[in-house]
């Protein structure tokens, strides 16, 4: 087998390392070998109306498939773990996503998540908890609180009286005992 075809066959499938990336064209570089690509495409976990964006990283390693074996054709299909960067853990019962410095991951067993963020903000219209909520920290708002129709910064008390004596419970917002 000549030295042109052998290169062929060793490229059709391989591993190359991210050694270029132009995120605003979605192209990357990868060195494979002695060889290197010409810019391929970034390759992601889908596309069409569900999309997921995630540059890779210099150092990162990928499984390439080149047609022909011609690096020209070359397709990143998916990252491998590497000594450069190892998986961030080693649980067969967690899927665990690490960004940076910031994580979240679930517990197929037990069902629990766990989020390790500098900030959570939810853009929703609504937001509903079933089960209890518990905080380690205080809890603020910059807007009123109600609850079972008692507002924390509006609800009257009544039969109030100075002196020693004692407020009934707040009223629901509105002021009348429904």
């Amino acid at each position: 087998m000549n030295n042109q075809l052998l290169r062929q066959f060793q490229n059709l499938a391989c591993i190359g390392t991210v050694i270029a990336v132009d995120a605003s064209a979605w192209k990357m570089r990868l060195k494979i070998d002695e060889n290197e690509t010409d810019w391929i495409p970034i390759p992601t976990m889908a596309a069409g109306i569900v999309k997921i964006w995630r540059c890779p990283s210099l150092g990162e390693q990928f499984s390439v498939s080149a047609q022909g074996g011609e690096l020209t054709s070359a397709i990143p299909q998916v990252s491998i773990f590497s000594e450069a960067f190892p998986p961030p853990s080693t649980d067969p019962n967690e899927v665990f996503v690490q960004l940076g410095e910031h994580a979240f991951s679930v517990n197929i067993q037990s069902g629990e998540a766990l989020f390790k963020l500098n900030k959570c903000t939810f853009d929703v219209p609504e937001t509903i908890f079933t089960g209890s909520v518990h905080s380690d920290e205080t809890i603020s708002s910059n807007v009123d609180v109600i609850a079972k129709k008692v507002s924390l910064v509006q609800h009257p008390h009544p039969n109030v009286l100075n002196g020693p004596g004692q407020t009934a419970a707040p009223l629901p917002t509105g002021g009348t005992n429904d």
